[in-house]
């Protein structure tokens, strides 16, 4: 009887010892799997976590120092560019003062890169790559830095590389005034930006070119052109912009006088922006009021000669 319950104490025993080891083992396991959940791990020893790209120049030109920034605060992870022209950086780690962390990188041949970032948390185990950032490295679209891209200047057949040879622009609104040689860019339709096109300003004999030979004004509702077709700064031309009707335009002691029928009169005058109703002034004939004195003279001088009440001469009798 006693050696059974020996027996019976032995393998109490190793029943015990079964259940802790089994006990064990599954709280590893819970606690790998655990681990995993929180760290995102998976078996081939990367992450789900993708970073955000970095942030940096996306145009720059060749041989030039470009700078890209992370922003991370955690502590401990490391970090590695992808720069896109099959180089890396070395792994930056993140110190205890690190809001961000940099890196620079030149190309050496024109074209589109693709800079990529992945992190390493402390437990080596790695991101996926972030989405790219696209970096151009391109010339620049303006080398002789006179404010005209590269193409329009080779367009008009002017020198990229001289900053004193350029497409004539008389408005300078960044729109040449004539078409390209290559007919690649379309001219400027208003040269001197007066809102007249120089199409019409051909026609009216005005210069295209000159800002100022032009001036609009409303006469009873309707849109008029006061045009100076002789370049001496004074108007002498009406031009109707709805009709296209052209009429004359007068100037007399600085003032403009219009005539907006056609008729041969003056309807207005124009003086610094003011239009008034035009009055001619009334001027006394003096030449025909001399005249008319002289006739009325003559005729009363008739009438009392008829009358006999004057005389021309007197004869005069002698009685023998």
């Amino acid at each position: 009887m006693v050696k059974k319950a020996v027996n019976l104490q032995k393998k109490s025993f190793r029943a015990n010892n079964v259940s802790i080891s089994l006990i064990t083992i599954l709280i590893m396991i819970f606690s790998v799997v655990f681990y995993c959940y929180i760290t995102d791990c998976n078996v081939s020893g990367s992450t789900n976590f993708t970073p955000y790209p970095p942030s940096g120049n996306t145009t720059t030109d060749i041989n030039i120092e470009n700078k890209y920034i992370i922003y991370t605060s955690d502590v401990g992870s490391s970090w590695m560019f992808d720069w896109g022209d099959g180089s890396y950086s070395d792994w930056i780690v993140v110190t205890d003062s690190d809001d961000y962390i940099s890196q620079t990188h030149t190309w050496h041949t024109y074209g589109d890169y693709e800079v990529r970032i992945k992190q390493r948390n402390i437990y080596m185990t790695e991101s996926t790559w972030s989405n790219p950032l696209i970096v151009t490295v391109a010339p620049p679209s303006d080398v002789d830095g006179d404010g005209w891209k590269n193409d329009i200047e080779i367009a008009y057949g002017k020198n990229p590389e001289d900053p004193y040879d350029f497409p004539l622009d008389t408005d300078y609104d960044g729109v040449p005034d004539e078409d390209s040689i290559d007919e690649a860019y379309l001219g400027d339709t208003d040269d001197d930006n007066d809102g007249l096109s120089d199409e019409i300003e051909k026609t009216l004999g005005s210069n295209p070119k000159k800002f100022g030979d032009i001036v609009f004004i409303v006469i009873e509702k309707n849109t008029y052109c006061l045009v100076d077709t002789n370049g001496n700064s004074k108007y002498d031309l009406l031009y109707n912009t709805l009709t296209e009707i052209k009429t004359k335009a007068n100037n007399e002691d600085g003032v403009t006088l219009l005539d907006i029928d056609g008729d041969g009169s003056w309807d207005y005058s124009y003086d610094n922006g003011i239009l008034k109703v035009y009055k001619e002034s009334f001027e006394i004939p003096w030449l025909y009021v001399i005249i008319a004195i002289i006739a009325i003279v003559l005729i009363v001088i008739f009438i009392l000669f008829k009358k006999g009440i004057i005389y021309l001469y007197e004869e005069e009798y002698t009685e023998e």
